[in-house]
């Protein structure tokens, strides 16, 4: 690993050096610093949205098997891996690092190996390392753009930074995809090499060029098969459409026997590298591909969701039989421009709930019109290009690009909608190339559009570290409320946690977070600690949970939870609450812990719903019996305030226990109640229940409801 850059390093060098470019320094200059603004962009949102963020995005199950495995494959070898997932209570970490070493583990390994060189924990590198495989894409895309497309060098690199930063690599970080961002870049390169290996003498002459093609095309294959070889079914089509145009064409057929030995012999070259590996890279790939015909999974509905419609689901609307006439009006005329402008990228311009219904019928018009503007100019400038300059690369890129970005609706078509989702993902860079055509033209006019859609991906991308704070990153799924639920109420700062696990001899994980539990597991086995995890789920909507408990598990020194208030059987405690309210209470930091209308976390608590914002105050609602349970030392609570909202209320009898002792009994209290809690000072746990003899019906609410808390509270 150390190696390789350094190796690219020297040869870049060398080659430099025979054949020296005089590139003026302003320009030098401002080449590097452009690219450095890039990757601070890239990197910002790790530093603005925090550990919460970075922890993972929009798709939490690949995210921890791709650092789960990196983990693993960093912590021990092959053979200690085989005989570690054999045993006879394997951890799961390793079992998923064995299984994907066969399923395009190479992301992982390459992780797990830069983590070691820069000694730093997996979790915390997986980031950057993603930013570094983003900003590949940087460069592949201005090889393209000057080289194939030739655009002039600033336009190049204007729209290279705009494909880098905009939606189209953001989703794919989102749904942390760290294959296909690795890979992304390759394909491009790929199909672009592809198509000037046709033109006579762009690799040389004679054997030296065919030389070149194959250690060329042998490192793009074998990268690609090591790494994610699905998008073969997007880019190979447009490498073959790309073929027979050039055969077309009696000037380009005559660099046909170069490129055909070239091009063959990198593809045998880089099926020799993989042979070491095959299960993993060639058959690896015949084994995805025939998997993904035979199986619909409806992941789509997720992932896919930003092309259904911003304002709503424009799809479900469609499938629903309850919708009216009108709505479906609606959506049928909003939906296809949603859809198209969502799947240029520009999601964050689309109508949102609450605009006024002439406003927004008024702005999908206009975004027709825009965008049959836009379809317009590529027509045009693809038909002139056919016509003038058929024999030129670029007119061979953009045809193969056509057939490339119809294959996602093909597959669409075939009822595989996540496959059609992911297509869509992988020929993004060729649509893109597509959509700034126009720029390609000598001619001014036609322009604005593409311009314009390069200009929203270079505005989405700017404004990324400050979307993450507020979680208001339009179309993407890292804004969803489903990450949102996710990350709910936990303190996802690894550093922290990991530094407290690395101080253990063993840790028992104790949460129903799975997302959590992945994460604790991980950097558990980071730290080389033994753990422990009682009635463990790997995910949610898992039937069974399963014991992960390794002998001598009950000595274990550590203990992480975000329920756990105080110390348990002396283990230490590990907390990755957000909150500690309740924490502070019992400890003695503070005076008052407010129990109701709004329930801190941490509480043992039943028979409460959620709290209500009213204009006279917050108001939470209870059922007929409430129980709620807290530790009472180190610091015992002294007295106790109750009062409810003037409700009409079934029962006439309201009763207050504390540890089994009733302390208040009669008629729902009209004012604020106040009992002293210093008989109980010296139990060791507080457990108090109110109860009232009825339950209360509202028309409209099928709630069992007892009495409306105004305020329940302790008080020291």
């Amino acid at each position: 690993m150390a190696l390789l850059p350094i190796a690219g390093l020297a040869l870049t060098a060398v080659r430099l050096v025979g054949h020296s470019v005089a590139i003026p320094r302003r320009t030098a200059a401002f080449g590097v610093l452009s690219v450095l603004l890039i990757v601070i962009i890239c990197l910002a949102p790790a530093w603005t949205g925090g550990a919460r963020f970075r922890v993972f995005q929009g798709n939490v199950y690949d995210h921890m098997l791709y650092v789960g495995s990196a983990i693993a494959y960093r912590v021990v070898d092959y053979a200690d891996l085989v005989s570690r997932s054999n045993a006879d209570l394997p951890d799961p970490i390793f079992l998923g690092a064995l299984w994907f070493i066969d399923w395009r583990g190479a992301v992982s390994m390459m992780l797990g190996a830069i983590a070691t060189l820069t000694r730093g924990s997996v979790v915390d590198c997986t980031y950057p390392y993603m930013v570094a495989l983003q900003i590949n894409m940087l460069f592949a895309a201005l090889f393209v753009f000057r080289n194939v497309l030739t655009l002039e060098p600033r336009t190049a690199a204007v729209c290279a930074a705009a494909l880098t930063i905009g939606f189209f690599e953001q989703y794919i970080f989102d749904i942390n995809a760290m294959s296909q961002l690795a890979a992304q870049p390759l394909f491009l390169l790929l199909f672009s090499l592809s198509v000037l290996a046709f033109d006579k003498d762009r690799f040389g002459i004679g054997i030296a060029a065919i030389s070149r093609m194959i250690a060329v095309f042998a490192a793009l294959i074998a990268g690609i098969l090591f790494l994610y070889p699905e998008p073969v079914t997007i880019y190979g089509p447009a490498i073959a459409t790309a073929t027979v145009a050039a055969l077309l064409h009696r000037g380009v057929r005559l660099g046909m026997p170069a490129a055909a030995a070239g091009m063959g012999g990198g593809l045998g070259l880089g099926l020799l590298v993989c042979a070491p590996l095959w299960s993993g890279t060639g058959a690896y790939m015949v084994r995805v591909l025939t998997q993904a015909a035979g199986e619909t999974p409806d992941w789509w509905k997720y992932f896919q969701r930003y092309l259904f419609g911003r304002a709503e689901s424009y799809l479900d609307v469609v499938s629903a039989p309850s919708s009216g006439l009108g709505q479906l009006i609606d959506a049928w005329f909003s939906w296809p421009i949603e859809a198209i402008i969502a799947a240029l990228g520009l999601f964050a311009i689309l109508p949102i709930a609450g605009w006024p219904v002439v406003l927004a019928v008024a702005w999908k018009l206009v975004l027709y019109g825009c965008v049959a503007t836009l379809l317009m100019n590529i027509a045009t400038t693809l038909l002139r290009a056919w016509r003038v300059e058929p024999d030129l690369a670029r007119t061979r890129f953009w045809l193969g690009s056509i057939v490339g970005c119809c294959v996602p609706l093909g597959i669409l078509a075939t009822g595989h909608g996540w496959a059609a989702g992911k297509g869509l993902a992988m020929a993004a860079p060729m649509l893109f190339t597509l959509v700034i055509a126009p720029l390609a033209k000598p001619s001014p006019a036609g322009k604005m559009m593409s311009r314009i859609v390069v200009f929203g991906h270079l505005c989405l991308g700017l404004a990324r570290p400050f979307l993450v704070v507020g979680h208001g990153l339009p179309g993407l799924p890292t804004a969803s409320a489903h990450v949102e639920t996710q990350k709910a109420l936990l303190d996802w700062d690894y550093a922290r946690i990991g530094a407290e696990i690395g101080t253990c001899k063993g840790l028992v994980i104790e949460t129903s977070n799975p997302m959590m539990n992945n994460l604790l597991r991980r950097l558990a086995v980071e730290a080389g600690v033994p753990w422990a995890a009682p009635n463990m789920k790997d995910w949610p909507g898992r039937r069974s949970a399963y014991d992960h408990r390794p002998p001598g598990w009950e000595q274990f020194d550590c203990l992480a939870s975000a329920d756990r208030l105080t110390e348990a059987d002396g283990k230490k405690l590990i907390d990755f609450a957000t909150e500690h309210t309740v924490r502070d209470f019992i400890n003695g930091r503070r005076d008052r812990l407010d129990i109701g209308p709004r329930t801190p976390a941490g509480l043992i608590k039943s028979g409460l719903f959620d709290r209500e914002i009213r204009p006279g105050g917050d108001l939470q609602w209870a059922g007929p019996k409430v129980t709620v349970e807290l530790p009472n030392t180190p610091s015992p609570a002294l007295s106790l305030k109750f009062a409810l909202w003037p409700m009409p209320l079934s029962g006439d009898h309201v009763s207050l226990r504390v540890n089994g002792t009733e302390i208040f009994s009669g008629p729902p209290p009209q004012s604020a109640l106040s009992r002293s809690l210093e008989q109980f000072s010296g139990d060791r746990m507080l457990r108090l229940e109110i109860e009232i003899n009825a339950p209360t019906h509202f028309p409209g609410d099928p709630r069992d409801l007892g009495f409306a808390i105004r305020e329940l509270s302790l008080h020291r």
